[in-house]
């Protein structure tokens, strides 16, 4: 496992453990979310490393990447099914849409859609497109 697969693992644990966390547990979210941050940076970090890896090394990470993502927004709130079309989803839409994009931001939605972008950037220098 490589450093890049060291760090999505510690992310996707850092996420499990925000998710368990009580509301009234500020401190240990703090150190939680400061670790996620000093991932992110670290992942940054490493993108460039990903020409050296084998291609399927990146297909394997890139896969992981996508399923992960689909997991998040699958985590989302459906305005229509929440609502049922009524009047009730123009008014409280925008709340949940605002909410939808906290789901995000805090799984991390933005830096893997990054990091899949990236990758699939590698594959397509190679002529290799798995996607």
């Amino acid at each position: 496992m490589g450093d890049v697969d060291h760090i999505f693992e510690e992310l996707m644990q850092i996420r499990k453990q925000l998710d368990g966390l009580p509301a009234d547990a500020a401190e240990e979210r703090a150190r939680l979310e400061q670790r996620r941050e000093e991932l992110h940076e670290a992942a940054a970090g490493q993108a460039d490393a990903a020409d050296e890896r084998p291609t399927k090394d990146i297909e394997t990470e890139l896969t992981s990447l996508k399923e992960r993502l689909e997991a998040i927004e699958a985590s989302e709130i459906d305005i229509v099914k929440q609502h049922g079309g009524s009047a009730l989803e123009a008014s409280s839409g925008p709340q949940t849409m605002d909410l939808n994009r906290q789901i995000e931001a805090g799984r991390g939605a933005d830096q893997l859609r990054e990091r899949i972008r990236q990758l699939e950037g590698v594959l397509d220098g190679r002529g290799d497109s798995s996607g």
